[in-house]
């Protein structure tokens, strides 16, 4: 589903842009669904995404996954969450950030993907997706930036004129925010994103509750033999318990962990920028 250009656009600036990817019927019928999801799930956790079969459709759609694979290497990823919303016009804004999960933020072994749909599309009316290309290949907290707000820093991308049905890919190390406009009239902005970790390591669970519980309701709503690990629990710990290992703990975490024979420590000079 990628090219060669396409895949070496990912790896070295973090993002690849899919324009109008889905239909305009398929993004029309997302989004009425999307206007009742919003009503119904205020805590906006994905706990329930599995009762929403268009959203659903999105998660197993047969393009995303190939290009999934594309960025992944192979089938051996796993679905972590799905949210969907309704961006009304006069909509805040989102200070600089990134997705990735870790406890703590040490490395970037493996990849994590984040697939943002905007069904409606960008048109700089209602608010602009801002990306710093690159930035993925840096170790840093999800907030590290975020006291510049949304303004724009050296090197951004401002994406803010695609057509309806557009998707975005983005490794989720990837810094980014959105910058608010003022609003074009009754202009929504619907907007999807959906969350995949390449298997590997155990990643943090979405949510400190229900998680088991979601993965295995979309195992049985989205059955799917081919891909045995899409749904698996196995590939994730409770965050609840990851925090709670970590929290307060003084200094610096890695001499909690076991200690490595002489011949495994790296020789003066190639010590890597851990932080």
């Amino acid at each position: 589903m990628l090219s060669d250009d396409d895949k070496e656009q990912f790896r070295k600036l973090g993002y690849l842009i899919k324009p109008a990817m889905i239909d305009t019927d398929r993004a029309a019928a997302v989004a009425e669904e999307i206007d009742r999801y919003v009503e119904v799930e205020p805590r906006f956790d994905g706990s329930n995404i599995w009762k929403y079969d268009r959203l659903c459709d999105l998660i197993v759609d047969p393009q995303t996954l190939a290009i999934t694979d594309d960025i992944m290497g192979g089938e051996a990823f796993t679905f972590h969450h799905c949210h969907a919303a309704r961006h009304d016009p006069g909509l805040a804004g989102i200070a600089w950030h990134h997705d990735y999960e870790q406890i703590p933020q040490t490395n970037r072994s493996h990849t994590q993907l984040h697939v943002l749909h905007y069904l409606d599309g960008l048109n700089g009316t209602v608010g602009d997706l801002l990306l710093l290309p690159k930035s993925h290949r840096s170790v840093m907290r999800r907030d590290a930036m975020a006291f510049l707000g949304d303004q724009l820093v050296p090197g951004t991308v401002v994406v803010n004129d695609i057509p309806p049905g557009s998707v975005v890919f983005a490794h989720s190390a990837l810094v980014h925010a959105r910058r608010p406009q003022p609003g074009g009239g009754d202009r929504k902005r619907y907007f999807i994103d959906i969350a995949f970790m390449q298997n590997g390591i155990q990643w943090p669970s979405y949510g400190r509750e229900g998680w088991r519980e979601t993965l295995d309701a979309m195992d049985r709503k989205l059955h799917m033999p081919s891909r045995p690990t899409l749904f698996s629990k196995d590939n994730f710990f409770d965050i609840a318990d990851g925090v709670a290992r970590i929290h307060r703990r003084p200094g610096s975490l890695a001499m909690l962990l076991p200690e490595q024979a002489a011949s495994a420590r790296p020789v003066s000079g190639a010590i890597p920028i851990v932080q």
